[in-house]
Parts: C-alpha cells; sequence; structure tokens
C-alpha cells in the first residue's frame, strides 16, 4: 500500500483534498479512477492531526502515516524533543518502535540506534519515513522487543519503552504490569543490558505504586502541554531508589519546572490560611504529582484546606508554577449578589473540593463561560466559599 499511496496522482489527490469533508468524499470515491480513496482519505485525516502535532513530519514530503488513532496516541514532536534532549551516548535501542515519532528525535542524539517493532507494516512504514526525513544509520528489527532484550548479547546507553496501554479486548489497562510488554517481567533484562532505562507511562498511572514496581527509579518526569498531563517518564539507572527526583515540566510554560522527592512531601508541615490577597492554582503536573505541601513550601504560601490546593498569600509570590489570581472579593451563591458582582453573568468556573461540578453550577446560576473574572468554589477551613479573582497580567 505504501506503493500506491506515493503515486503522483495520489499524493496530488491527498493534498487537494485536504481539507475536504471526508464523507462527501466517501460518496463521490466513483468519481476519482486510479485512486484507493479510503486509503487516501486515511491518510488525510492522520495529515490533519499531525499538522500541529508533528509539525517537521507533517512537512515532510511523501510521508505515509499510521491510522489517525495512532497519530492520536503517539508523542507530539514537543514531548518527544523533550525526551530527546535528557539523554546522549553511543548506542540506543526502542524496544516499542511504533510509528517512530520518538525514536526519530531521542535517535539523533546517539551513533548506533535500533528500531524494534513486532508489527511488520509498522517497521516497513519506518523505514520509509525514516528515509524521506533523512534518518540514517538505524537497524531495523522486525521482532517482539521482550524477545529481543532477553536474547540480545549487546549492551546499549539507553533502552526506551513505550509499552501499550491496552489489553487484549482493547479495554485501557493503567498498571504497569497489565502493559504489552510487560515491564516488570523484563526488569532484569533491562538492567543488566541498559545503562540507562526509560520507560514512558499513561498519565492516569499512580506514580508511587508504578515506582514500587519498577522497584525504584532515579527519576519521574510528570510532562504536561497546556496544562493537561501527557506524559509519565521514569527514568531508571545505577542510582534507582524507592525516593527518586520528581520533576513537573510544562511544555508550553517554563515556569512549571518544579521538583521535589516524596520523602520531603510526606515530613513537610504546611500551614493554612484564610483566603489572602492573592489566589494561586498550580499547574496539573503538581497536582499530578501530588507535591502539595512541597510548593506551598517551597514559595511562602497558606493552604486553604487540606484538601483544596488551591494557596493563597497577602503579598503577590512571582514565579508560582501554576496560574496566580488578584483576588476581588468573596460572594455568596446567590443570584442578586452574582449578578451584583458579575453583572454580564460571564466568568470561568473552576471547582475545587467543592460539592458540585462546573455544568452544575452554571445551571444553577446560569453564568455563562468566559470573561475576564474567575470564579473558584472551593472550602477552606471555614468551609465552602466563591471567591471572585482576576488573573495577574502576563499570564496564559
Amino acid at each position: 500500500m505504501i506503493e500506491a499511496l506515493l503515486k503522483p496522482e495520489v499524493q496530488k489527490f491527498i493534498r487537494d483534498h485536504e481539507n475536504d469533508d471526508p464523507v462527501a468524499l466517501i460518496l463521490k470515491a466513483k468519481q476519482f479512477k486510479n485512486i484507493p480513496v479510503q486509503e487516501a482519505l486515511e491518510q488525510i485525516q492522520s495529515r490533519k492531526k499531525a499538522k500541529t502535532k508533528l509539525p517537521s513530519w507533517y512537512a515532510s514530503n511523501q510521508l505515509i502515516f499510521p491510522p489517525p488513532l495512532s497519530i492520536e496516541q503517539s508523542s507530539s514532536e514537543q514531548a518527544a524533543k523533550y525526551k530527546a534532549g535528557l539523554f546522549k551516548g553511543e548506542s540506543f535501542v526502542d524496544l516499542t518502535g511504533g510509528m517512530g515519532i520518538d525514536f526519530s528525535f531521542i535517535g539523533a542524539s546517539f551513533n548506533n540506534k535500533s528500531y524494534v517493532e513486532r508489527q511488520s507494516n509498522l517497521t516497513e512504514l519506518a523505514k520509509h519515513n525514516y528515509q524521506c526525513l533523512g534518518i540514517r544509520n538505524v537497524e531495523f528489527l522486525n521482532e517482539d522487543g521482550g524477545q529481543f532484550i532477553k536474547n540480545t548479547e549487546k549492551r546499549f546507553d539507553l533502552i526506551y519503552l513505550d509499552p501499550a496501554r491496552r489489553g487484549e479486548h482493547q479495554q485501557k489497562v493503567f498498571r504497569v504490569e497489565d502493559c504489552e510488554p510487560n515491564v516488570i517481567a523484563l526488569m532484569p533484562f533491562l538492567k543488566e543490558k541498559g545503562k540507562s532505562i526509560l520507560i514512558k507511562m499513561s498519565p492516569l498511572l499512580d506514580i508511587k505504586g508504578a515506582i514500587t514496581d519498577l522497584g525504584g527509579a532515579t527519576e519521574v518526569h510528570i510532562v504536561a502541554i497546556n496544562n493537561e498531563v501527557k506524559e509519565l517518564l521514569f527514568i531508571l539507572d545505577a542510582d534507582s531508589s524507592h525516593d527518586p527526583l520528581i520533576k513537573t515540566i510544562d511544555l508550553h510554560d517554563p515556569s512549571i519546572n518544579f521538583q521535589f522527592r516524596y520523602s520531603v512531601e510526606e515530613e513537610a508541615i504546611s500551614p493554612f490560611g484564610i483566603v489572602g490577597n492573592y489566589l494561586y492554582e498550580p499547574n496539573v503536573a503538581l497536582l499530578k504529582a501530588g507535591a502539595f505541601k512541597s510548593v506551598a513550601n517551597a514559595f511562602g504560601l497558606k493552604k486553604l484546606h487540606p484538601n483544596s490546593h488551591l494557596y493563597t498569600s497577602a503579598i503577590i509570590v512571582a514565579d508560582f508554577p501554576g496560574r496566580s489570581f488578584k483576588v476581588q472579593k468573596e460572594i455568596k451563591f446567590n443570584q442578586k449578589e452574582l449578578k451584583s458582582s458579575i453583572p454580564e453573568m460571564k466568568t470561568n468556573v473552576t471547582v475545587r473540593n467543592y460539592p458540585a461540578t462546573v455544568e452544575e453550577i452554571r445551571k444553577k446560576t446560569g453564568l455563562k463561560d468566559g470573561g475576564a473574572q474567575y470564579l473558584f468554589a472551593t472550602t477552606d477551613l471555614k468551609g465552602r466559599k466563591l471567591i471572585l479573582c482576576e488573573k495577574i497580567d502576563g499570564q496564559q
């Protein structure tokens, strides 16, 4: 199918119809002679997803993309570049090659690189695309990554795995041992043959549980983009322990660079206080990491409540790893005060430790989404409350 999709007339069709309605194209399929419309349409849909997620791949001529779902599940170019910046060395192997996004970026920092993938169609796709991208000196191995690492006599500076997170019946799985390949079962071989091991896992994975299951780690990176956690990265090497360094990153905001250890978090004592002049909402990467007391102590903030994960101060604190707000007032949950405080009845609503969802609050109050103000429905040590704020200038 690669050869068929590479024909000039098919490539022209894909680009000419990139912005057309897919349903309309299918209905007119008989008009396009010598064009494999179904396969071309799949390329169109995949290219649309790649345009923003994988811009350098999208811009490259004659690349053939896998199905749209594979694009959705792959690393973004931003995330792949981040991983590529963590390591360099002589030898690198990716045991779960897939469509090869991570391999293409990480491999640039190594002289010898091996792509391992058990699905022959993906292996052939990677061979073709790497040639188009000018990626050379790649050893392609069409075999099971787990079997390869068990049997090989080679040693690698870095072994990378992105285990599949779907079971036999395509259900999502979130425990390390349920992923394929089973990293826990392979761990003796990975440690024997890899100087460093990098494992990408689902954002929904329990971090502390995974550290225990993996037998420890050196670092865990919680990688977010635009305040949405995309990846959990576990780095294992000779310095691995059950108290690894936890790093939080948002690739869209360099200020979200915070690190801590769970041993410090567990022993920390965070002061509590009533709402002051400023309110702070941590980036989701910190919330996923569980840096609740560590971030308060690092920035000299008071926490509103043990379970609210909002923070406050009397004077503004710079470089907080999240969003900062100027408190305007506390308001009561009734229509008269809401209309008085928010005349246009339009505001951004956030819920933190409050017995109602954003949708329920909007339905009950009639508040519309948007505007310059922010309404936090939360709980402090004195009880439930609504806090009306405005975002500090210059923040996203």
